[in-house]
């Protein structure tokens, strides 16, 4: 009997061990969670100031497709309204280009964040389901000690 109580007890102390592992674990999956919830509302501020430079540049080049000079303004001014024109597209299509590589970029940072988000959630669940298994475990162990000190 003594070796049975013994061994119930080591048991119940790994048991307990393990608990409290899960128990760190879910902890510091709260901790990452905080964080990474700040780290995506910080992205979602900057997704939304990004577009909005987006949509700028957008409607800006829009615009100056818009007021392209007419033949009586390119004669007027010896065509130098073309060629500024012109200069002036090339401008707003790069900037157009560089809004949409960081809108791009911030939107996969944005995802990026997310998915580590889910990730560490999912560990968290795991953790705690974890946990609720382990405690199951540590009950039926005290009552078999229980059980073994009363024979």
């Amino acid at each position: 009997m003594p070796e049975e109580q013994h061994a119930s007890g080591a048991r119940l102390a790994a048991l307990r061990a393990s608990a409290g592992d899960a128990y760190d674990a879910i902890v510091a999956a709260d901790d990452a969670l905080g964080v990474l919830a700040g780290r995506r509302v910080a992205a979602e501020r900057v997704l939304r100031d990004v577009a909005m430079l987006h949509q700028v540049a957008a409607r800006a080049s829009a615009a100056h497709a818009r007021a392209r000079p007419g033949p009586v303004a390119l004669l007027a001014s010896r065509l130098r309204a073309g060629r500024e024109w012109r200069e002036r597209r090339s401008i707003l299509a790069a900037a157009l280009a560089d809004a949409e590589r960081l809108l791009a970029d911030t939107q996969q940072a944005l995802a990026d964040v997310k998915q580590e988000f889910a990730a560490r959630l999912a560990a968290r669940a795991e953790a705690v389901t974890s946990l609720r298994r382990l405690t199951q475990e540590c009950a039926a162990a005290c009552e078999e000690l229980a059980a073994a000190g009363e024979t």
